[in-house]
């Protein structure tokens, strides 16, 4: 039965219950289908968050759709032509002939290439995709170490998980310089190792997550330009801490940070010294503060929580600049700072209107108590036990 022999609806239907992998190879039918699948999975679109190469050591990327919620969907393998008796079909994808293997062997088609085509295939792969999905999805590419370089393809970022230990530093620096701008950073340390430019891509990652068990006193720190940062430590020193605050207020650096956390495993933070060094405002101690939360760029485990931890603190400090508020919180050995997209009166009005309601709230359990206790001491003795008998003799 052909697919436009069918009424709309019933075409719509058909193609709501179909997984993304095959859309995306019946657009290939005609121009007309491709219009129809694209107008009719506008609603399903809007659901997804990014599209994910995940690489191995072979550069033969997974190829996965990640909705919105932490639900996904695997669409194809791209990877090096191997000698099979399975036949391949071909398709022009934008411009280039292209090797497609479906069989019973594998849950989803093979894009195959052969070697030298490696960068045109996943390039022609890539535009196909924007045109599909359209040029407002972002594309991550997740690299398997650094060995291998991450290509520049448009609206993609990259990701990278991967320990240093025994790095060569500029090997490190040459991958760094060589990619696209980084989503997100997860690096196990083994001493120094950060790229020594501070304007390397390194530290220009939305998101950095760092495990250094020797070095108290990291370049992240003084170099980070992204938005959130998890920083793990042996040691830290905590002159860095308040240099970190004082150059944040002064608005100096730091302009698109969000979020940051400190964690020591072998130290104890000085919170006394640390918040008369960076001169910070107090809440009313006797009053509920804003809680600070904003979604995560990295999720280390899939089943992690979506949002940083959050920031319930009567500390705050103000940046000159712009006049901004960042919550800040030091117990023991931790540090968390989260800055709000709020101006110091506008912070104040949340904590007053939060506090408001809560009054409201207690009041209302208050007022809903002491009518119940009224309304039993005014209530007969006789009819409390309506419903049993006494002997009385």
């Amino acid at each position: 039965m052909k697919l436009s022999k069918l009424p709309l609806l019933v075409q719509e239907e058909v193609l709501h219950n179909m997984s993304y992998t095959n859309l995306f190879l019946l657009s290939f039918l005609s121009r007309k289908v491709k219009k129809l699948i694209k107008s009719s999975q506008m609603n399903r679109s809007k659901m997804i968050d990014y599209i994910e190469y995940e690489c191995d050591s072979q550069q033969e990327p997974f190829v996965q759709v990640f909705y919105k919620h932490d639900l996904y969907e695997e669409l194809m393998v791209i990877a090096k032509n191997k000698d099979t008796h399975n036949e391949y079909i071909q398709l022009n994808v934008s411009g280039k002939m292209i090797d497609i293997q479906i069989s019973d062997e594998y849950i989803k088609p093979i894009v195959r290439f052969q070697i030298d085509e490696n960068e045109a295939v996943i390039s022609s792969m890539h535009n196909s995709f924007l045109e599909f999905f359209g040029n407002s999805v972002e594309f991550r590419w997740k690299a398997c170490g650094y060995n291998n370089c991450i290509p520049h393809l448009q609206n993609l970022k990259g990701c990278i998980k991967f320990s240093s230990h025994g790095a060569n530093k500029e090997t490190l620096e040459n991958f760094f310089s060589s990619a696209p701008a980084f989503k997100w950073i997860d690096v196990s340390a083994d001493g120094k190792t950060e790229p020594s430019d501070p304007e390397s891509k390194f530290y220009q990652a939305e998101s950095i997550q760092t495990l250094q068990l020797r070095n108290n006193s990291p370049d992240i720190l003084s170099h980070f330009q992204g938005k959130q940062v998890v920083f793990k430590f042996g040691h830290c020193n905590f002159l860095d801490v308040i240099s970190f605050v004082n150059r944040w207020k002064s608005g100096e650096a730091y302009h698109k940070l969000e979020y940051l956390m400190i964690e020591v495993f072998w130290d104890v933070f000085p919170q006394n010294e640390i918040l008369n060094a960076i001169g910070p405002k107090h809440l009313d101690e006797m009053k509920k503060p804003p809680t600070h939360c904003v979604p995560k760029i990295y999720i280390d485990y899939f089943w992690s929580k979506p949002n940083t931890d959050p920031i319930t603190s009567h500390v705050y400090v103000v940046r000159e600049t712009n006049n901004h508020v960042a919550s800040v919180s030091i117990q023991e050995r931790f540090i968390h700072f989260g800055v709000w997209n709020k101006t110091e009166d506008e912070f104040l009005k949340i904590e007053s209107k939060n506090n408001q309601q809560l009054d409201g709230r207690i009041t209302g359990r208050e007022t809903e108590k002491l009518t119940r206790q009224r309304h039993v001491s005014t209530t007969p003795f006789s009819s409390l036990h309506s419903t049993q008998k006494y002997d009385l003799r």
